[in-house]
């Protein structure tokens, strides 16, 4: 995680200094490839400090500074760059909190007891291939995709969606499309704490997070609808904010239960894979849902494709063991 922040601060001034789009293409290749040492190791660091019985709200709460991390940037690249003329100058300034936070990881942030099997003395060998094989995981995986298709759809769209509606200004867009964020802080808290306590009865965590895919894909096909019959600000407005409270208000749910089905030795190579599909999506949604725009001219098909790839994500993790029903999953041998 230090080398990850390490190399995020080097990478965004990289970015800055760019010249040709060839290499501000390979700049944010290798910035993505130093987010993902970052993100193959905060879930099980975040899981191994956590108490089972509150698993969710652990999730949720080290959750609240990606949303909170997303509101601020999201608003002040838009100032930044209105302000300065320049997006260059976002880099430089975002580049700042990258090295902060290796230097706060490397000082405050012990590293999590070793499992067992890590032991050199045991002539025993992790079960990487329980990650790679299993039915419910990659149910798990395949899910998580639909739902950061959504995200970064979403996203990455919203200041462009806000502006062909009327919205002028890239500081007043920015300021609307970061209050995902910033909505999704309560959202986030208010998850983790239910999942725990549907856990406690001895319930699934996965009709939990079915039910919150359920209602984004809802959201997300009314916010198409909204957009395409050019809808007040104000309405989609609405759509889009309360799109917050489930889009983030899945992850508690889901990065728990994801902890819950696997052995511990495993649980880095689990969220690395499951992270690694997922993000897949980074690169897909945005370029498809740019793709419809230039075909239809509007984004409200990209929000309909979302809203149906998120109906998909509820039926997948229905099916998850017990298949459709509201009993606990059924878990890996541990």
């Amino acid at each position: 995680m230090i080398s990850g922040a390490i190399l995020w601060f080097i990478f965004s001034l990289a970015t800055a200094a760019v010249q040709t789009f060839a290499m501000l293409v390979i700049v944010r290749f290798l910035t993505g490839i130093a987010h993902g040492t970052y993100f193959g190791n905060d879930r099980p660091t975040i899981t191994a400090f956590t108490p089972k019985e509150k698993m969710g709200q652990g999730q949720g709460i080290s959750f609240m500074g990606l949303a909170l991390g997303f509101f601020i940037s999201v608003v002040l690249a838009g100032v930044i760059a209105e302000y300065f003329h320049s997006w260059r100058v976002v880099f430089i300034v975002f580049s700042i909190p990258s090295m902060i936070t290796s230097f706060l990881i490397f000082k405050y942030i012990q590293e999590p007891q070793r499992f067992p099997s890590d032991n050199p003395d045991l002539n025993t060998r992790p079960a990487y291939g329980k990650a790679f094989i299993d039915r419910d995981l990659w149910l798990m995986y395949l899910a998580g995709f639909v739902m950061l298709f959504g995200y970064w759809m979403i996203s990455t769209w919203m200041p462009s969606i806000y502006r062909e509606i009327g919205i002028t200004g890239i500081t007043a867009s920015s300021i609307l499309s970061g209050f995902l964020g910033l909505i999704g802080i309560p959202g986030l808290l208010i998850s983790g704490m239910l999942t725990d306590i549907i856990a406690r009865k001895g319930y699934g965590r996965k009709g939990f997070i079915a039910l919150n895919v359920f209602l984004w894909a809802l959201l997300m096909l009314g916010l198409g609808y909204a957009v395409e019959n050019r809808a007040s600000s104000t309405l989609i407005s609405i759509l889009f904010f309360s799109s917050a409270l489930v889009i983030f208000g899945s992850w508690p749910p889901y990065y728990a239960l994801l902890s819950e089905l696997v052995p511990g030795e495993i649980m880095g190579t689990t969220f690395g894979l499951a992270n690694f599909i997922g993000f897949m999506s980074a690169w897909i949604a945005p370029y498809f849902t740019g793709w419809i725009k230039d075909t239809t001219g509007s984004f409200s098909g990209g929000l309909y494709v979302s809203g149906l790839l998120l109906v998909i994500g509820v039926i997948l993790l229905l099916a998850i063991r017990p298949p459709f029903r509201i009993r606990s999953e059924v878990a890996m041998e541990k």
